[in-house]
Formats: structure tokens, sequence, C-alpha cells
């Protein structure tokens, strides 16, 4: 993929060491880039492509016992987005440009019912299938339990290569909002506009 070939990205924040998560799409959905990341590394992926529309995840107090520090990375990040070039979605013809979402709130369109707690291993095989039949090129969720045996359930241990935690998940799908907003317009809604930017969610409409 050329620095000319538009980005499809999405962040989610959380409050670790590595404060945010990393995903970008190309055209075809395959996942170019999905890494937990710290804000300079966040700027300089972004940095490497001339056209990209990036949707970052809202932090609400649900998901964290630390939602000030968050919201504190967040505004920073949104400072920095915004001198490297970006500009809120629709609001100019900018080539970089981004939104906000409730990643919650996309997959409980998606899935046409609240998702199961995101932190569960069935909530996360539920997101990441859910996302796999949307035609996001990650790993098939199913084969997670191709690989569980009896002798893995009496142990209690379970494969960790074959799934994705929950920030890559809430950052996957904020990616595929990015995407779907030029592809697939008819799939995403205008949930509500602040004065920095605007919120977009995912309707529940599927691939067939």
């Amino acid at each position: 993929m050329t620095s000319d070939d538009i980005i499809f990205a999405g962040v989610d924040i959380s409050t670790g060491h590595k404060q945010a998560t990393l995903a970008a799409l190309d055209g075809g959905l395959n996942v170019i880039f999905l890494e937990k990341c710290g804000l300079p590394q966040v700027i300089n992926h972004l940095g490497q492509y001339n056209r990209s529309l990036l949707t970052l995840n809202l932090l609400s107090s649900g998901r964290t016992a630390s939602v000030k520090r968050g919201t504190n990375f967040g505004a920073v990040l949104k400072q920095k987005i915004v001198h490297a070039g970006f500009k809120p979605y629709l609001q100019s013809k900018t080539p970089k440009q981004w939104v906000e979402t409730n990643p919650h709130d996309c997959f409980r369109a998606l899935l046409g019912r609240p998702p199961l707690p995101r932190r569960s291993l069935e909530g996360r095989i539920q997101r990441a299938l859910v996302l796999y039949e949307q035609g996001l090129r990650i790993n098939d969720p199913m084969d997670f339990f191709e690989e569980i045996t009896r002798h893995h359930l009496l142990m209690g241990v379970l494969p960790k290569e074959s799934s994705y935690s929950a920030s890559d998940l809430d950052a996957l799908v904020a990616a595929y909002l990015s995407w779907s907003t030029i592809k697939k317009p008819v799939q995403v809604d205008l949930a509500g506009e602040r004065k920095d930017g605007r919120t977009l969610v995912l309707t529940g409409i599927r691939n067939d």
C-alpha cells in the first residue's frame, strides 16, 4: 500500500503504558496494522499516508476505572491529529479527516442486540465473529474452538493467540466504521454532533 492510497484507521484509548490501540484497514478490508502503541507511534503511522479517515473511540465511564487519564490522553491525541492536518469529517475537503464513535453502540447495531461483556472470552469471540462476517480479513474466530482439547479445559489453559483483545476489537470496529463511511455510507448513521467533530455509529445493516 503506497502513501497515495487511503487508509481507514481506528484508535481505541486505554490507560495502560501504551495508551492506544491503532487498527488500520485498506480498501479490501485487509488489516495492515493492529498494535498497541503510544501517542508518537500513532501520529507517526498516520503520517505515512496522504489520505486517511480516522475514527476515535469515545471513552466512557463504564469501560475503565481511570477515565480522567484516558480522557486527557484523548484530548492530547485530538490536538496532535489536528496539528498533523486532520479536520473533522465533512467540515472540509482535506484528504485527512476524523470522526468519533462509541464501539459498544457499533457492535450492538451490527449484532442487532446488546453485545456480551467486552472483556469476556465469549464477548470477544462474538465481536470478532461479527467483524469477520462483515468481511474483515481477520482470523476466523471459530478456529479458536478447533484448538481447544479436553486436556486444555482440564488444565485451564486456553489458546490466546487465536483471540483478539477487547481493545483490538474496539479499534477494528472503529476502523471498519471509517471504511464504511466511504465505501458503504448507507451503513453509517450520524448519532450526534459535537463542536469539535461528529459522532458516527454503524447501523444494523449486514452483508449478505
